[in-house]
């Protein structure tokens, strides 16, 4: 069960959904956009989605329940699907990037469309790119 720590308010620069990985918005201070990848530095997760107003919670420390994108197992590294879902870290699908973004890591095993807990500790691991 997961211990949120530090939640805040975001403008949402489209409707997000709940339980999703959150970027920090390059359109706006203070705004969040739905993860699509490991490229950007990452906010934290959802709580209930947006509404009408775009405006959504975001759990940034401690622990979140996400939406699992594909098969993870406690202790994989997190990344963003393309729909914002948690799913497993490979190095493979990075290659030649120069930033990849870690969101955290899974605190339990899950399959596609369980909400697991993660515990949020994002970084930024730096990659040499290929030639």
């Amino acid at each position: 069960m997961a211990n949120p720590g530090f939640i805040k308010n975001f403008a949402a620069t489209a409707t997000i959904a709940a339980n999703r990985l959150v970027v920090v918005s390059p359109v706006a201070d203070f705004a969040v956009a739905s993860a699509v990848d490991a490229s950007a530095a990452y906010a934290g997760v959802t709580e209930q989605g947006t509404d009408d107003h775009l405006r959504i919670d975001v759990v940034m420390t401690q622990s979140a329940p996400v939406e699992f994108g594909g098969v993870i197992e406690a202790g994989d590294l997190i990344v963003a699907d393309a729909d914002g879902k948690a799913v497993a870290f490979d190095l493979a699908t990075s290659v030649g990037a120069t930033q990849i973004h870690i969101a955290g890591w899974a605190m339990e095993d899950g399959d596609v469309g369980v909400i697991g807990d993660i515990f949020l500790a994002p970084q930024v691991i730096a990659t040499i790119p290929t030639a």
